[in-house]
């Protein structure tokens, strides 16, 4: 068929098609001058799950889920980097040295092994907790975990492999110094939280100092069993999972002790203080505005998701709605919520304008202060912010990685097994007056930490004329400036 001929076959066949959408469109029984009504809302239902422990010590929980041959094994580890006295830096390489081979595999042989099975293993390592785990076909689920205990276990940890990795952090670490949002990002913890281990973050000096003995031993510190609790999820029963795991731990016995855990306390809050990072020629700003608060799983938690989803945690929030779509001054301004063990962190950021440094930093408080109570919140903003909380809860449950989620928070903090449902309640729970209570709680403008990182030429005259709090200058490390 020539070109010209086949065009017209295709002319034709979408007129056709054309044609009957129309007559399908035309003899619907739907009223499209109405909206389609809202079904009901899908339900969260927690799966259920059993609890056995293994002969070295781990804890296996399980829960099945048999409509497909799919299953996830996920190791949590109490405890982290802060409690086991770690150097800076060496967690961020504990990860990927795991994947540069072991005694018995190259790490080419490792990255086609596991490509032959159709999967990835993942490790990591936090200030407070790390995982190890996969996701596998049932059928080989004993492949991959050999290969993860393989990894775990008897990784070489080459030392060309080292100064290959510290190079690429280094490079990232230096590229980041030329960004008013990585700067921010380094900042901000020692501001919230001095000396702590919270509030330190890794540097290029730290980087430059981890050798490969650090990251060998840090291994050996955290993978121990009595501080592990494993997860299966999917297509394997009680009985097979923990055979499973009873063969593939044979490499890894009993040993170590129970990691004690302890978490620091929150300093005191001191009144608001603006600390100004000079960047010159940044067409942006980075303007954050924190507060340390409780820790996660405090009474007030709910209450506090609640205020975070108004405040910034949704595209619709006071912050956003405000900043960027009322005045224009940034792409996006929102809020996070630093949920830890210890004392956690409330923060509303983003990237503004250079001129309009000053005006982000207005309107911010005035958003801020408003829902302490100057400006209640609506039962239209509850209710929104109520929904990103709860709705989104059915699709964890959707798959074997978003079950294990589900099921690891309360196993793994000790929580009620019906934890989730008493979190659905007091999200609904939650009133106007709560709101402005946490607000004046764990943001009072009184007493915020204020960062601003630009050009402190442009815009440092400016944001002292408003008057909203005494401006401390800091060097990109976070010292300050005499």
């Amino acid at each position: 068929m020539n070109m010209s001929c086949r065009a017209w076959v295709l002319v034709l066949l979408a007129s056709v098609a054309q044609r009957g959408v129309a007559q399908s469109v035309k003899g619907s029984a739907l009223d499209r001058s109405k909206a389609p009504s809202i079904g009901a809302a899908p339900t969260f239902t927690v799966p259920t799950w059993t609890v056995d422990t293994l002969s070295n010590g781990v804890r296996l929980v399980v829960v099945e889920k048999h409509d497909l041959p799919i299953v996830s094994l996920s190791i949590h580890f109490n405890g982290g980097a802060d409690q086991l006295g770690t150097k800076l830096g060496v967690t961020g390489f504990l990860g990927a040295m795991l994947r540069e081979g072991t005694t018995s595999r190259s790490a080419d042989q490792l990255n086609n092994d596991l490509a032959l099975l159709g999967t990835a293993v993942s490790f990591g390592v936090g200030n407070e907790n790390g995982s190890a785990g996969f996701s596998s076909l049932s059928r080989t689920f004993d492949q991959t975990a050999a290969i993860m205990m393989d990894m775990m276990l008897h990784s070489t940890f080459p030392a060309a492999s080292l100064e290959r990795l510290r190079t690429q952090s280094l490079a990232a670490y230096a590229r980041g110094q030329d960004v008013v949002g990585q700067i921010a990002a380094q900042i901000t913890p020692a501001l919230l939280y001095g000396n702590q281990p919270y509030g330190k973050v890794a540097n290029d000096a730290d980087l430059k100092a981890v050798t490969r003995d650090d990251v060998a031993n840090l291994a050996k510190q955290f993978f121990v069993p009595v501080n592990a609790t494993a997860y299966i999820v999917g297509d394997m029963t009680r009985a097979q999972a923990k055979s499973k795991l009873e063969s593939a731990f044979k490499v890894w016995p009993a040993s170590g002790t129970k990691l004690a855990v302890t978490y620091p306390t929150a300093p005191l809050p001191a009144p608001t203080t603006i600390y100004l990072v000079d960047m010159p020629n940044k067409p942006q700003s980075e303007l954050v505005l924190s507060r340390t608060i409780v820790p996660e799983y405090s009474p007030d938690m709910a209450k506090v998701d609640v205020m975070n989803a108004i405040m910034g945690g949704m595209f619709q929030s006071r912050l956003n709605s405000n900043i960027r779509e009322v005045h224009g001054y940034s792409y996006g301004f929102n809020s996070r919520t630093f949920w830890l063990k210890g004392p956690g962190s409330q923060r509303a950021q983003g990237a503004v304008t250079r001129e309009k440094t000053d005006s982000s930093l207005i309107e911010a408080m005035k958003e801020i202060r408003g829902m302490t109570g100057g400006i209640p919140v609506t039962a239209d903003e509850l209710t929104a912010a109520k929904n990103s909380l709860t709705l989104s809860l059915p699709s964890r449950v959707q798959s074997v990685g978003g079950i294990s989620g589900v099921v690891s928070r309360i196993v793994d903090e000790h929580l009620p097994k019906d934890w989730w449902a008493q979190y659905i309640a007091a999200v609904n729970a939650t009133t106007s007056t709560d709101v402005a209570d946490v607000t004046k709680k764990y943001m009072d403008p009184d007493h915020l930490v204020i960062l601003i990182v630009g050009d402190g030429v442009k815009i440092a005259d400016a944001v002292k004329a408003t008057g909203i709090a005494p401006i401390v200058k800091l060097d990109k490390a976070g010292k300050k400036i005499p």
